[in-house]
């Protein structure tokens, strides 16, 4: 089960400021998924099961603050849970564009510094929300790195099968399928969406992307419920866009929720 994500977890969050003698900054961004918490999705454990030491590895100092010298690395919280406690409804819309302005509010006085966006899961679609409404931001994004996003949407994880997982666990009126919809393989608007950001990438700014896909399964079941339902959630054909000179796949040793 999530922790309850309060206010303070909300927003866009400095987590590292860039070197003050740094001559060229970039922001790094990363964006979380559905049914997480803004912090946790970032955590790792370095120690072992029986000594456990789980670090943040976007701002501590020996992993992405090591190899991003200039970067100002922020991450952006949203409420996403959709079943139990403290559930919202939410779309991908609505939290693009909350996350559009509160970016354009940080780098107002620096509206052209290259950014990149690091995203997971649902956060890579919210990642791809963006138009000529925000030609800075398009215009300055140099990098997008997608780790299990489900572009063509969950062809592991039927969305039903969540659903009834979470109504045997909880109430009707504490479970919001509607985020899930977007999640569906075939969903319209989320293949608009898709869509519309290829349409970008011929546009002259060609941003890098690196698209990560899972090699693990995943227990979707206990996330919601206690009954074990073992799926590859985002499959290579799912978590990759079509590849070109700008577009690569990897593969990730790790589940969509570890």
């Amino acid at each position: 089960m999530v922790r309850p994500v309060t206010n303070d977890n909300i927003g866009l969050k400095v987590l590292r400021k860039a070197p003050a003698e740094t001559a060229q900054v970039i922001d790094i961004v990363a964006i979380h998924g559905i049914g997480a918490h803004p912090y946790d999705t970032w955590y790792m454990n370095v120690g072992t099961g029986e000594s456990p030491r789980w670090v943040n590895w976007l701002e501590e100092g020996d992993m992405l603050p090591a190899v991003a010298l200039n970067a100002r690395i922020m991450r952006y919280g949203y409420q996403s849970q959709w079943f139990g406690e403290g559930v919202v409804r939410q779309n991908a819309l609505t939290v693009a564009r909350r996350l559009l302005l509160a970016l354009g509010r940080e780098r107002k006085d620096n509206i052209l510094r290259p950014l990149l966006f690091i995203a997971h899961f649902f956060g890579g679609l919210i990642g791809l929300k963006y138009d000529s409404e925000w030609p800075g931001m398009f215009i300055s994004t140099t990098g997008l790195v997608f780790f299990g996003t489900p572009f063509r949407g969950a062809e592991g994880m039927s969305q039903m099968e969540m659903l009834e997982a979470a109504r045997r666990e909880y109430d009707m009126n504490e479970v919001q399928p509607e985020v899930l919809k977007i999640l569906q393989p075939g969903n319209e608007f989320l293949q608009e969406v898709v869509d519309q950001f290829l349409r970008t990438r011929r546009q002259p700014n060609e941003t890098q992307v690196a698209c990560f896909y899972e090699l693990k399964s995943s227990n979707i079941g206990k996330i919601v419920g206690r009954q074990d339902r073992i799926r590859f959630v985002v499959t290579e054909h799912s978590g990759c866009l079509d590849l070109s000179s700008a577009i690569r796949k990897f593969l990730s040793h790790r589940t969509t929720f570890t």
